[in-house]
This record gives structure tokens, sequence and C-alpha cells, in this order.
């Protein structure tokens, strides 16, 4: 196994946003010599009770969720790090302290990982005595965007392109109203209501664009936790209208003619890989937008808007121009969220960080039974975990070998459904 320098602990909650960038990281800390336990959340945190003490990457979490999570792991005597999935866009920052960044779990975390200055500024400016902890680092999922990775995703999104031609990908954010349990909403609350117009809006706009526009597919891809089938239902009478949510949504990103969206993460996505996006904004709130992504792009109020930009775009009329000031002008906003650099690399700076921290001794060691031992989870696996199988990860590690002109080998060990140890040959 060469140099051992610890277990590391990747949890992964939602499959679609945080595999890829998982697998990334634990591809480059396995070739470091780390030992690495991956898979579905819960899986990972009965594997961290069982298996030696390491570093549980903690992924970020509400409240309780949070507290269980990082009280547990420090119990069961792991160092933590956080890198928050929901940390690069904060509508509201006294909500964000208050449900994701409490101090007294805070002080439990040996690093706290940052996208970029506003999300440490918005931590450290209520909690000061906690900013030796925090590090910009970025995030290893948009590393994937960059020119290094480029070769990574282009069959997927050749095959893609074949399939849907010069597709327009909707992308949605309405899981509080249109819950995967199947169940509308129906709280009266302010946000809850202006999340269901935001809806509304957006299935009238795409009922709308895909009659103007027949000759082109619209791929609607929902947020992992909305009930895909309410939009199946609406839209099962229109042929050139696809809800799908399946894999990495950077293939889909790059694949795209042009991106639609509203307060998105995925349109800074979209933005980085030079994608044209469209901010569809038909109604506005001071307390619950997300201003950010919503400056990347053209902004349009209303459907006569989007169409005439679409027609621009799909009918290859020269936008180029517009776009390059749309470019200039999103870039400001950019770079008080997020540090882009095409050189630089968040997983390499994660790396960096993880070896400045020292491990303790582990109380427990693997026996020969152990490593072959299979937990066993009891628990219905979680809705936006369907499966990992090893398949997969051969797959993708096969693909970073290629991009590193490396032949590394690994061990992909099954430790239980959706639960695997990797190391070094």
């Amino acid at each position: 196994m060469g140099n051992h320098k610890g277990w590391l602990y990747l949890p992964v909650e939602i499959k679609v946003r945080e595999l890829d960038a998982k697998l990334l990281l634990a591809y480059y800390a396995v070739k470091e010599g780390y030992r690495v336990i991956i898979g579905e959340h819960r899986m990972v945190e009965l594997a961290s009770a069982t298996y030696p003490n390491g570093i549980f990457f903690s992924k970020g979490y509400p409240k309780g969720f949070r507290k269980r999570i990082i009280t547990n792991a420090k119990n069961n005597g792991h160092m933590i790090v956080e890198l928050d999935e929901e940390g690069l866009i904060l509508s509201n920052t006294t909500q964000y302290l208050d449900d994701r960044m409490r101090s007294e779990m805070l002080e439990l975390v040996t690093q706290e990982y940052c996208w970029g200055e506003f999300q440490k500024e918005t931590i450290t400016k209520v909690t000061q005595e906690f900013a030796s902890k925090c590090h910009i680092v970025g995030h290893p999922r948009f590393d994937l965007l960059k020119s290094k990775f480029q070769p990574f995703y282009e069959k997927e999104v050749e095959d893609i392109r074949k399939k849907y031609h010069d597709f327009v990908l909707i992308n949605t954010r309405f899981t509080l109203y249109n819950s995967i349990t199947e169940k509308k909403n129906q709280n009266t609350d302010e946000l809850t209501l202006y999340i269901k117009r935001l809806y509304d809006y957006f299935l009238n706009l795409i009922k709308d664009v895909c009659v103007r526009f027949p000759d082109t597919n619209f791929v609607v891809r929902p947020h992992p936790g909305e009930n895909i089938n309410a939009y199946r239902e609406t839209f099962s009478q229109h042929h050139n209208v696809h809800v799908i949510h399946e894999g990495s949504i950077v293939k889909w990103l790059m694949a795209a003619k042009v991106i639609i969206q509203n307060g998105c993460t995925s349109s800074i996505e979209a933005f980085l890989v030079g994608s044209p996006i469209i901010s569809y904004i038909p109604v506005t709130s001071k307390e619950f937008d997300v201003e950010f992504p919503n400056e990347l792009g053209f902004k349009a109020k209303n459907k006569h808007e989007v169409n005439n930009i679409l027609k621009n775009i799909l009918n290859k009329h020269s936008a180029d121009h517009l776009y390059k000031q749309h470019v200039i002008e999103s870039e400001k906003y950019l770079n008080q969220y997020y540090e882009w650099s095409n050189e630089e690399f968040s997983y390499v700076e994660i790396l960096r960080l993880l070896s400045t921290i020292k491990l303790t001794p582990s109380s427990r060691r693997l026996s020969s039974s152990q490593k072959t031992f299979y937990l066993k989870e009891n628990k219905k696996v979680k809705h936006f975990f369907p499966s990992l199988t090893n398949t997969e990860i051969v797959h993708f590690f096969s693909k970073l070998n290629e991009v590193e002109k490396s032949n590394s080998g690994f061990i992909i060990k099954k430790l239980g459904k959706n639960l695997y140890d990797i190391y070094q040959k």
C-alpha cells in the first residue's frame, strides 16, 4: 500500500450533485497514500464507527442533522473537515449562520473549507475566534470544469448531443413546493408561496417555448429533491420536452445550446464552461431572491424576452458581442463568491490542508475478518442515492488515469450496499 497517510471518510448524500467531485478527491487522495471509504452517506457513517480513526469529510448540514453527524464523528475518534455544499449561494447570511454554521459545532471542526471570500467573511464576521480554521479552497466540483479535465466528459457530451441535438437545458429548484414526497406543499408562508409562483411561471414558460420551437428539444432537469413525476405528467403531451435527472450536471451543461435557470448553482457552472445562460426572473423578492446566479448571462423578465433570446441563439444569429458584455459584467460577481483559476485546483489545496492534520493513533484496528466485513444498512437508502457500483468507480478512475497519463492501480473493495474501501495496489 505504500505510504499510508491515514483513513479518509467521504460521505455522499446527493449522488448526481456530489459524487463526481468526491471521486475526484478520492482518486488523488488514494494516490497520495490515503485509504478512502466512500459511498452513500449513512453507510459511510456506519463505517466510520467501525473502521480506524481518520478524517471525516463533512458535507455541511442543517442544525440537528449537522450536530448528530459531527458529534458522532468526533466521538468515534475522527478529525473533522467540512466543505458545505450549500456554502456558495447565501441568500440570507443570518439564516445561514443559524442553520448551518453554529459555533458550538464549528468548535469541533478542525478545518472549515470555504468556496470563496464571501462565505469565509460571512462565517468569520460572527465567529472571529474560528478564523484560523477557515480556508478558501473552492470546490472539486468546479475543478472538473477546467481545461485539464475537458476530455473527461467529451464522449458523454457527444452522446447527449447525438440524442437531443441543439437542446435547451432548463434547471429548476422548487423543492420547497414541488417536493419528492409527491404531495405539493400547501403551506401559506411567504417563501413557499414565492417558490410556488416561480414554479408556475416556469411551467408556463416551458409550455410556451416548446410550442414556439417545435424542432428544438427542451430538457428539464429538476432539483434532486423535487418530484420529477409532476413535470413528466405536466409535459406528457409535449413530444419535445424531456424530463431527465441522471448523471453529473456538468456534461449536460457542456452539451446544451443554452441554459434557462433562476437562482441555481448550475448557472455558475454553465458560466464557467462558457455556455449561454438565460436567467428567467418573472417575479422578484428582496427577501428570497438569490442574486448572484441571476447576474450571469442574459436576464429575461417574461416569456417574450426569453423567446427573443432563444431565437437569436438557436437560429445562430450573432449574440457573441452581447454575451461578451455579460461575461465581463458577470466576472466581477463571480470573484466575490468564488476564486476561479484555470490553473489552480481545489483538490490540490484540500489535500495540502489535510496533510497538515496530525491524526491520533487509532484505537480500532482492522482484523483479517473485518477486511471482508459487510456493513448492513437496515434503513431505506435515500431516494437521491439509488446505487453506486464498482464499475462506476473503475470507469471514473480510468478516465482520470487517461487525463493524468497514468497507469495507477487501485484496490476497490465493496463493504456493503453503496459503500467502498479504496486504496493503492
